[in-house]
């Protein structure tokens, strides 16, 4: 099973995303675009796992969010790195404090359960595109600012599901109500 410990996005979010992945697509001559249903914002890519790494991988997740409140963040502008010859375009997201401290609390519980996660820098954003051929590198396209409210985080699956790559939660964890009583 191959796993990832992510934000999901509500749907008027993945609206507005494919709305702007749309915009952007009249600067691009290639791209493969994500599937709006598969936007969300990765905190740790974990990879393969066995029953034993993912049962590991859901204990750390329970017990990460327990010291955490539920919080917002935003969106931000469209941005984009290179891969090989070709670009991978985002939308980036508020790298808030509270952000930081899930992000952390959950590579913590990771390291301390024993589960291997791939290392790396972070850097919160939503994938729309992949293997994209641009007509212009940097296309003015204005996101706009839309709130994301951080309720709960998610183990998800990657798999196929008729030769399309498909993001399914096996395992949600809420974050603390921040509301007294």
């Amino acid at each position: 099973m191959r796993i990832f410990i992510a934000i999901r996005l509500n749907n008027h979010i993945k609206s507005h995303l494919n709305g702007m992945a749309k915009q952007l697509s009249q600067h691009f001559s290639k791209a493969r675009f994500t599937s709006p249903e598969n936007y969300h914002i990765t905190l740790k890519f974990i990879g393969e796992v066995d029953r034993t790494g993912f049962n590991k991988t859901v204990q750390a997740v329970k017990k990460a969010v327990r010291e955490i409140d539920r919080f917002s963040i935003s969106t931000r502008e469209p941005g984009s790195f290179k891969k090989g010859n070709k670009r991978i375009f985002y939308c980036s997201v508020e790298n808030s404090t509270e952000l930081r401290n899930l992000y952390e609390s959950v590579c913590s519980q990771l390291e301390e359960a024993g589960v291997e996660s791939n290392p790396g820098k972070f850097n919160p954003h939503i994938t729309l595109a992949r293997e994209v051929i641009v007509n212009e590198i940097n296309p003015r396209t204005d996101f706009g600012k839309k709130i994301i409210k951080v309720e709960a985080i998610s183990v998800m699956e990657s798999t196929r599901v008729n030769k399309k790559l498909t993001y399914i939660p096996q395992y949600i964890a809420k974050l603390r109500s921040n509301h007294n009583g």
